[in-house]
């Protein structure tokens, strides 16, 4: 009797393992062929299209565009990213994360700034498609000016003192926008600016001219142009250029910067004659400490070599060259001499 119950028993059991195996086959082959399922769903991004062409864009004028774009895959699209080319495209997207058969749209702005004639920007748009993780948008347009300015920066160049220089301005706009040209000015009191009669109702002519500048050296400013263009209704006309007298010298400044003691630095300073009738008459080192030495590199140019002296002290260097000449307009010329002593 006791025997048959422990067969029964060994039989019951030996039903609950067989039994707990299947449950356990069943849900290892549940969890595969989800993974399986999970491993096909697969994202993928199609865009309607990959090129947007503006056509004409006039300066001034910020356009949009949006690119629909659809997740044809099975798997949920995420977007992670949307980076531009260049500062002047902007790039925003509608929805990160889009479902199978969802769509969405990458809104581009882009703002022609200082660009002229045929301008291509691109947009990335990066996302978890396995086939296309970087996918590019191009956009592209023909940038054109209603009111076109030559030279777009006006150039003087070298000019003696008391001397004047004149440069010639055209000024251009798009005729059947009907754009008039309303002032033309300069704050800078040595500008003048003279309006050239022309016989085309569309083009615009000036003189721009610099008269006596009182000092020596480079310059630069800015000429003002009003138009009834609501696009361009101010144009900024940079201009530049350098008055010389009868000497130039290079570098208006010397720095021996940080220096040991017991150096022997050497700096030089080329002094070149405008006026060839112009001789230096006497040259003065401040303080004493500071050497120098004149040689001849042709008739119109000499070299100073500048030397710190032997018993220089520790600390910060101070001084300057003065070159006096027989020049009217430039009797004394100063070079102002900095640097370091360490001890």
């Amino acid at each position: 009797m006791k025997e048959m119950k422990v067969c029964l028993i060994m039989v019951q059991l030996l039903f609950i393992f067989i039994t707990c195996c299947n449950v356990l086959i069943a849900d290892t082959r549940d969890n595969e062929n989800t993974h399986t399922e999970k491993i096909l769903e697969k994202p993928k991004i199609v865009f309607e299209e990959k090129l947007y062409d503006f056509g004409k864009i006039y300066i001034g004028e910020i356009v949009k565009h949006g690119f629909i774009f659809k997740n044809h895959g099975s798997g949920e699209l995420i977007i992670t990213s949307v980076k531009s080319s260049c500062g002047c495209t902007a790039a925003l997207v509608s929805k990160s994360n889009l479902l199978k058969g969802e769509e969405g749209e990458v809104q581009i702005k882009f703002n022609p700034g200082r660009f002229i004639g045929r301008v291509t920007k691109s947009v990335t748009v990066n996302s978890n498609d396995p086939e296309n993780p970087a996918y590019k948008l191009t956009i592209t347009g023909e940038i054109i000016e209603e009111v076109r300015v030559n030279p777009k920066q006006i150039n003087f160049g070298i000019i003696r003192k008391g001397d004047s220089c004149t440069r010639n301005v055209e000024i251009k706009t798009t005729p059947e926008l009907k754009i008039e040209v309303k002032k033309v000015e300069s704050p800078n009191p040595y500008i003048t600016i003279t309006q050239n009669k022309t016989t085309d109702d569309d083009v615009y002519s000036y003189q721009v001219s610099i008269e006596k500048y009182d000092f020596i050296g480079k310059f630069n400013g800015i000429v003002f142009l009003y138009t009834s263009s609501n696009r361009q209704e101010r144009i900024d006309i940079p201009f530049s250029g350098e008055v010389i007298g009868d000497v130039t010298f290079y570098p208006e400044m010397v720095s021996f910067g940080n220096i040991k003691k017991n150096q022997d630095p050497n700096r030089s300073v080329i002094v070149n004659f405008v006026n060839k009738d112009v001789k230096i008459e006497k040259i003065e080192a401040d303080p004493s400490i500071i050497n120098y030495a004149v040689s001849d590199l042709n008739d119109s140019s000499k070299k100073i070599d500048i030397k710190l002296g032997k018993d220089i002290l520790a600390g910060k260097i101070t001084g300057s060259l003065r070159i006096y000449t027989n020049s009217a307009i430039q009797p004394v010329i100063t070079i102002p001499i900095s640097g370091e002593v360490r001890g």
